[in-house]
């Protein structure tokens, strides 16, 4: 039997993989939609590396870069040597600098 942690990793993969059908097609509500479910099954495992991985994609997609950010924080103090993390301050700095 697969425990609950692999399964809402399944289902947030899927959902993540839908969400940029959506987005490729302009149907942006429904993208919308599929990502804030995304960030709410994530918070039910904030110390899964993966799981906030796709929180932090999700966060981005809805356009909330400073809860990415405070999410990136949190996968730092996880793991420091994962690459998204670079990414994803970089992204927010960027952005940031054209306000």
């Amino acid at each position: 039997m697969q425990d609950k942690n692999n399964i809402d990793f399944e289902n947030i993969k899927r959902m993540n993989e839908i969400a940029q059908v959506y987005e490729m097609t302009k149907q942006n509500k429904k993208a919308e939609m599929y990502h804030k479910n995304i960030v709410k099954l994530c918070d039910r495992h904030p110390k899964n590396e993966k799981l906030l991985q796709y929180k932090i994609h999700s966060l981005n997609q809805l356009n909330k870069p400073y809860k990415s950010l405070e999410t990136t924080n949190e996968l730092l103090n996880l793991n420091p040597n994962n690459l998204m993390i670079l990414f994803n301050i970089i992204k927010y700095l960027r952005e940031a600098s054209y306000v």
